[in-house]
């Protein structure tokens, strides 16, 4: 829920964008002066006066709340395209910057669990970047219980769990991909991140031998690659099942599968993808 600096903020920008004064909306019930505290975010205000000053202002509830909304997928889009940068170049500290940022958030505003989550996620990625510090168990924990406390799990959810995937025993780790294959077969949103995000649970099931649970995966995204378009995940399926044939005792037929993939992503000019895989099949089909 959006704490009142946020709602003073929102509040604020309504009011200046539409060109209306303090003492325009205050009345007697409510003063320009409280008016402009709860914008500047120094003290809240009750209810009723709230959707007073709303209404002498001619905002509707609903107006008012989409803005809000929209301010928190804002902040969200901020934190989200840091990290992109950070991976490409395992930027270790800029992520320690990141996690150092969201907690001091935090600890401001303990109202918005955005923080939290996000510095959760900064931590698994400095995890990534250095393998000797270990992704603390209570913090999955605690994204499990928010995961499945949620209603529906929308992009910021898959975000979650295809950065912390690597930190999921198989048991966790299936079960959070079943829920994204219900929930998927029941709305059909976001193709794009689940396809992905399967895609990651598939692969770690290979790498971790869990042949059994893999195969639910491989039969699970095959549908929701009809669109040739898909070159990247199209090709990295081709290149998992490879690993899963070979796994599986198709040794050669496996390993054609997956050097096929590396080749098309060579011809595709993807140079680090190619080199990714090119190390797992070294790594994993020996």
């Amino acid at each position: 829920m959006p704490n009142y600096e946020q709602l003073g903020k929102v509040f604020h920008d309504f009011r200046t964008n539409r060109g209306v004064s303090l003492k325009q909306i205050a009345d007697e019930n409510v003063s320009a002066s409280q008016i402009s505290r709860f914008e500047r975010g120094e003290s809240d205000i009750s209810l009723s006066r709230f959707l007073r000053v709303l209404d002498n202002m001619h905002v509707e509830m609903n107006e008012f709340m989409a803005a809000v909304r929209g301010n928190d997928k804002t902040e969200t889009i901020r934190f989200m395209s840091q990290l992109v940068p950070l991976e490409y170049l395992r930027d270790k500290a800029g992520f320690q910057r990141l996690f150092r940022e969201q907690k001091s958030k935090y600890e401001k505003n303990p109202s918005v669990y955005q923080y939290r989550l996000n510095m959760i996620l900064a931590q698994s990625f400095i995890c990534k970047c250095d393998e000797t510090v270990p992704f603390p168990k209570e913090y999955m924990d605690e994204v499990t219980d928010y995961l499945f406390s949620v209603e529906e799990w929308k992009i910021y959810e898959l975000i979650l769990i295809g950065n912390l995937y690597l930190f999921m025993d198989i048991p966790l780790l299936d079960r959070m991909g079943r829920e994204i294959v219900a929930n998927h077969s029941r709305n059909g949103a976001n193709s794009g991140l689940v396809t992905v995000t399967l895609l990651n649970v598939w692969e770690t099931c290979l790498h971790r031998d869990e042949l059994k649970t893999a195969g639910f995966y491989r039969d699970s995204i095959l549908p929701l690659l009809e669109d040739e378009t898909l070159l990247y995940e199209r090709n990295l399926y081709l290149f998992l099942s490879g690993l899963h044939r070979f796994k599986s005792g198709e040794k050669e037929r496996g390993k054609e599968e997956m050097t096929r993939a590396i080749q098309i992503y060579e011809w595709l000019d993807c140079p680090h993808l190619a080199r990714n895989y090119r190390e797992d099949l070294a790594k994993y089909a020996i």
